[in-house]
């Protein structure tokens, strides 16, 4: 059994205490059932032990491909339609693995669900691999006796959440490698190329053109060892501290979140991104009969950024007042108009899940557009970057010579 502590409002008193339960929706649950609303739950942790609880996949090699997280859903989502258990299921799906990590990952779990562990809770043990969505959804599972069937919608968005993945790996794959192919042509030229040419510049004797001598300085500057460390150094600083802040400092997390949103394209990006997934996993819980404030309580685990998690935590308070959702989320600045009023529409005909679903697909085709679209119009621009650069560096080293050119004539 799990401890938590509540704040929330009965009757119209605030109130708070602890109470026990298998995991936060039961007791969401419960204390509904107790009249209260306004509800706000944290899960108490317990006290470390002397002993330390190891992840058996620690390490940089550790990690768990997403393709192969969701080939392991799916395959144990078809067993256990097929009637097996899970447990056997799991046994099948780890010996049929060939990711080293996921064997043993898969493995641990079957331990845990012999002695005696939910199937959540030994999911739970591995959050590095699984992330908030995935197991909120197999939680939610588990309490509504549908397992089968949220995991078979678990996969669906699994593979939609692939192809976004994969959308965005493909626009960003040539401008990436443009980029590198030109910071190595750079390098090389300012580290071999360069110096030759300085002394032919020393031959002439003649004062060398601004472009020339930036290069000239510049390729002094990169052969010099203690600058490059010193570069990595404030690049080494820089990721260390961006990790302290966002791990400790809320209000830093929230600046980025706004900045992110505000950024031309990118911003748009996020936006569609999140509230297709959003809604996907809206219409999946609402289809499988899961209620409105735990739909929301789930669903509000799509995002990281700091502007769509307080506006589901206000959404998710308000909700109890009885307003309708699509005016809920149409109060929120940071979702789009479209979204509550296609909402509103879903609410009037009461086919909201499929309202939903046909939401996602909309914003879906919406970013597959956006992300074409600037994979288009990048990679023109990258090819003329590219050639500018090159270009610039190969006149400027050669005007010295074209001006001694000139004086002899």
């Amino acid at each position: 059994m799990k401890k938590f502590t509540y704040k929330a409002n009965q009757r119209g008193k605030k109130t708070k205490g602890e109470i026990e339960g298998e995991n936060a929706m039961q007791v969401r649950q419960k204390l509904r059932s107790d009249g209260m609303r306004e509800i706000e739950l944290k899960e108490v942790k317990p006290k470390k032990k002397s002993s330390v609880n190891i992840d058996i996949t620690w390490g940089p090699f550790g990690s768990i491909p997403a393709k192969e997280i969701m080939i392991f859903t799916k395959k144990i989502a078809t067993m256990m339609r097929a009637g097996l258990p899970i447990v056997e299921a799991m046994i099948l799906v780890a010996g049929q693995s060939s990711n080293a990590n996921m064997k043993r990952v898969s493995t641990d779990m079957i331990t845990k669900l012999n002695n005696g562990a939910s199937l959540s809770q030994s999911f739970r043990h591995h959050k590095r691999h699984f992330d908030a969505v995935y197991l909120n959804m197999v939680e939610a599972g588990e309490i509504s006796g549908k397992l089968d069937t949220f995991l078979d919608r678990l996969v669906e968005m699994l593979e939609k959440q692939q192809a976004i993945k994969a959308g965005i790996k493909s626009a960003l794959f040539y401008p990436v490698t443009l980029v590198v192919i030109t910071i190595s042509i750079s390098y090389f030229m300012l580290t071999n190329v360069v110096p030759t040419f300085q002394d032919m510049y020393e031959g002439l004797g003649a004062e060398l053109p601004g472009p020339t001598q930036a290069i000239v300085n510049a390729s002094n500057w990169i052969q010099d060892g203690s600058n490059l460390a010193r570069v990595f150094g404030t690049f080494t600083a820089i990721v260390v501290v961006n990790k302290l802040l966002n791990r400790f400092v809320r209000k830093y997390r929230k600046l980025k979140s706004i900045i992110a949103l505000r950024l031309p394209i990118v911003g748009d990006i996020i936006v569609k991104a999140t509230v297709a997934r959003m809604s996907l996993l809206m219409a999946n819980l609402l289809a499988a009969g899961v209620s409105v404030i735990d739909t929301l309580e789930v669903s509000s685990t799509v995002s990281q950024n700091i502007q769509f998690l307080d506006a589901m935590t206000r959404i998710k308070q308000k909700i109890t007042t009885g307003a309708p959702l699509s005016q809920l989320f149409g109060n929120e600045a940071v979702f789009p108009i479209a979204l509550s009023q296609l909402m509103a529409v879903g609410e009037r005909t009461g086919n909201m899940d499929e309202m939903l679903t046909s939401i996602a697909k909309y914003y879906e085709e919406e970013f597959t557009t956006v992300v074409d679209g600037l994979s288009t119009i990048i990679e023109p621009l990258m090819i003329v970057f590219v050639g500018a650069m090159i270009g610039i560096m190969v006149v400027a080293l050669y005007l010295p010579i074209f001006s001694a050119g000139d004086a002899i004539r």
